[in-house]
């Protein structure tokens, strides 16, 4: 059981730093908060940074701070920026940047969901974890996983079956 140092967290942030802003924007919805988010998130792990056990992962631990972030900043804000982009032209055959733009609505959508069920979502299924350690990393029972996230996709799956009708899909 050691202790972790500086050189430590430097390598740990080159890392994995790139995986955590991914997590960060899911998360948040813009680049310029998801970087405010992870930063504050770094800057609270490289405080208790020495008191982890060198045996252990940090990755859980620091994202688990970024998504408690998030959902406080969600609480204090009430109400959620959304961020308009314009809809994909109305054409009976997928074009070629059918893709992305099927991706881009699927990002708007799933920033609409309230913050738990964007975490639980981002977490189970951009993040590829379990129902158990996405539990663990928002500190609430397996249960409240699979019921937030059997919410969250069953409202993703409504407003995309509205939102892509006139694709023709």
């Amino acid at each position: 059981m050691g202790r972790r140092d500086d050189d430590s967290f430097v390598e740990f942030v080159a890392e994995r730093g790139n995986a955590l802003m991914r997590t960060a924007t899911l998360l948040c919805g813009a680049r310029q908060d998801a970087e405010d988010m992870l930063q504050t998130a770094l800057e609270k792990a490289y405080r208790h940074w020495g008191r982890l056990d060198t045996d252990s992962d940090p990755e859980p631990y620091v994202r688990r701070i970024l998504v408690n972030l998030v959902i406080s900043r969600s609480r204090r804000w009430k109400i959620l920026r959304e961020i308009n982009m314009a809809k994909p032209p109305e054409t009976t055959t997928p074009s070629a940047t059918h893709a992305v733009e099927l991706r881009g609505t699927l990002i708007d959508e799933l920033r609409r969901l309230g913050p738990r069920q964007r975490a639980v979502l981002v977490l189970r299924y951009w993040e590829d974890l379990s129902e158990a350690e996405t539990a663990q990393a928002l500190g609430c029972s397996v249960g409240t996983v699979k019921s937030q996230a059997s919410r969250g996709l069953a409202r993703l799956r409504e407003r995309l079956d509205t939102n892509l009708a006139p694709l023709g899909r």
